[in-house]
């Protein structure tokens, strides 16, 4: 009896409890999340209490945290990263904080494992006057209701010239009426230096149409404003170590004489050399594509001009060789793009004979042709010794050397040619499956893809893959493209297919944001998260590529298996990603002291 009483008595004072204090108020909190991480905008974070992270040399790092309110919300919430000290008292002082603005997935891109949601993409830069900009726009200072995140992104660079070691800093996280929180930060910096070139060759989509649209840009080259708002866009490009598909300023048109103008000057900008200078000595760009196609310079140049076309393109291509090296220039990949038919085919041979026909001084004029070297339809016929360089799909490559194990691109790399890879879209999961059961749109075991709602590893994965099947270089349609409809700021619907119609890939094409200076406070290209993933994955390239360089191809086969063992084949783990770019990392810098 005494019993129940007590137990009536504790229950009454819990109800009392709820009704006169209230459920406990949930304290605002700064935690750390991976690289790879997301997440949704009133989720539950769990992170750690500390950043600790570590890079090579002559490398960009970023890590993430999320600044939590809690059940009281937050005033003016305001972000500082000191610099990066070691013992000695050396500083690491480029780093750059981004606020990660959400956009909406309404409609899932085709086998998304994701239902609707906001993700975050968008990085504002805190480098800007953000007070005068609307809250929606600027980074900081930002208001948060309760229990809402704000997601951050953080650049470090690591000069070349870094003493190896630890380095230690701090974030500082403060709100109106509020302890300042902080969340210390701890820096590895390894014993080895990644190169100033990226030895992957990258070929990014720039469509100038569209920022044309945007900016009201004039094409001529006649602008200077316009000249030097197209040059940030490459710069910002190669920054992420990915060159632009063209550079219209380095771009040398035909002279009276149908003969390329090196010297035609560009306003703002100097010459069309100049400019070659910049991108590919000053600005380390892996790749410079001729622009040059069926209609211009000149409107035949395989029928009654081809003389003159050729000879315009072996001048063009002993230019290119001195500014960039012989190996480093190519045609545009989508010059002749995905033929899918025996009259496509054969086109594409005719423009095989024309450059091997019109080669400079020794120097090869590389032609691109996204087609992958595997063709399976006799009837198209054969592109063998008209193509220099392939550019299959991803799920090619797997199926040409992992599925059917004919591994047609091992012969055509023993030849001399090169091989590329790309993606664009989703591939049919369906099919897919049939020939790989284990395929899972959220586990991994399929050829990565680029869409904003699928795990974040796609977007880091593939160049961990590259040395498997050859793969020098990179490709991806665009970065900066969109339907016409499409609310790039709000909704991830960045490109809907006609054919079949109605399908959404959201986020395809779309890696950078244009800023403009009515709402962002400047003109110029904004990152999206994904950007910042695919930069660290060619980074990742560099790192297997120099252990390779070593003879450290058992350890990286070792290593990589532990994660990624084909396109067909591989685990969607964020932490053992890390883990393994940890033990290599570790094993470079070793190999450096030895």
């Amino acid at each position: 009896m005494a019993g129940t009483l007590i137990r009536y008595l504790l229950f009454a004072w819990f109800l009392l409890t709820l009704a006169g204090c209230g459920v406990p108020e949930t304290p605002w909190q700064v935690r750390a999340i991976g690289v790879l991480d997301r997440v949704a905008p009133f989720e539950t974070v769990t992170g750690a209490d500390r950043v600790t992270i570590a890079a090579a040399r002559n490398e960009y790092e970023g890590f993430q945290f999320v600044i939590s309110a809690g059940s009281g919300g937050l005033a003016n919430v305001e972000v500082t990263v000191s610099p990066l000290k070691n013992q000695q008292g050396a500083t690491l002082a480029d780093i750059q904080v981004f606020r990660e603005r959400y956009v909406q997935v309404s409609t899932p891109s085709p086998h998304s494992p994701y239902a609707p949601q906001a993700w975050p993409d968008i990085l504002l830069p805190a480098s800007n006057n953000q007070q005068k900009l609307a809250s929606a726009w600027r980074a900081f200072p930002q208001n948060l209701t309760a229990q809402e995140n704000l997601p951050v992104w953080v650049d470090v660079y690591i000069p070349a010239d870094a003493a190896p070691g630890q380095y230690s800093g701090s974030i500082q996280v403060s709100a109106d009426g509020q302890d300042t929180l902080t969340l210390p930060v701890t820096l590895t910096v390894w014993d080895f230096t990644l190169p100033e070139r990226s030895p992957l060759r990258t070929v990014f989509g720039t469509n100038g149409y569209r920022l044309a649209e945007v900016y009201g840009l004039d094409r001529s080259g006649a602008v200077e404003a316009d000249n030097r708002l197209i040059r940030r866009w490459n710069d910002f490009l190669l920054d992420h170590h990915l060159a632009p598909e063209s550079f219209e300023d380095a771009t040398p048109h035909a002279d009276a004489s149908g003969k390329p103008d090196f010297g035609r000057k560009v306003a703002g900008l100097g010459t069309v050399t100049d400019n070659m200078r910049h991108y590919m000595q000053d600005k380390h760009a892996s790749a410079y594509t001729y622009v040059f196609a069926d209609s211009y310079p000149f409107a035949d140049p395989l029928g009654k001009e081809r003389v003159q076309a050729q000879a315009f393109m072996r001048d063009y291509a002993d230019w290119c060789a001195g500014f960039a090296g012989a190996e480093r220039c190519y045609t545009d990949p989508s010059f002749v793009d995905e033929p899918d038919s025996a009259a496509a085919y054969q086109h594409a041979r005719h423009w095989g004979e024309f450059f091997d026909e019109a080669q400079g001084k020794g120097e090869k004029i590389r032609f691109q042709v996204s087609e992958p070297p595997l063709n399976e339809d006799p009837a198209l016929g054969n592109l063998h010794g008209a193509v220099d360089v392939w550019i299959p799909k991803f799920h090619d490559l797997w199926r040409d050397v992992d599925y059917l194990g004919r591994n047609v691109a091992a012969e055509r790399l023993a030849t001399g040619d090169e091989i590329w890879a790309y993606t664009a879209l989703v591939l049919d999961f369906d099919h897919y499956r049939h020939i790989n059961p284990r395929a899972d749109a959220l586990q991994g075991n399929y050829p990565p893809v680029w869409q904003l709602d699928f795990p974040a590893i796609n977007y880091r994965i593939p160049t961990w893959l590259f040395h498997r099947y050859g793969v020098t270089g990179l490709g991806y349609w665009d970065t900066v493209a969109w339907f016409d409809k499409a609310d790039i700021w709000h909704d991830a619907a960045s490109f809907i297919s006609t054919d079949p119609p109605g399908f959404v890939f959201n986020g395809d094409g779309l890696l950078a944001y244009p800023g403009k200076q009515a709402q962002t406070g400047f003109d110029g290209p904004l990152a999206s998260l994904r950007l910042k993933w695919i930069r660290e994955s060619v980074e990742d390239y560099m790192y297997i590529d120099l252990l390779l360089q070593a003879g450290e191809a058992a350890f990286v086969r070792q290593q990589l298996e532990r994660i990624a063992r084909n396109f067909g084949d591989w685990d969607n783990n964020p932490a053992l990603l890390m883990q393994v770019r940890q033990a290599l990392g570790e094993r470079l810098a070793a190999v450096g002291r030895r």
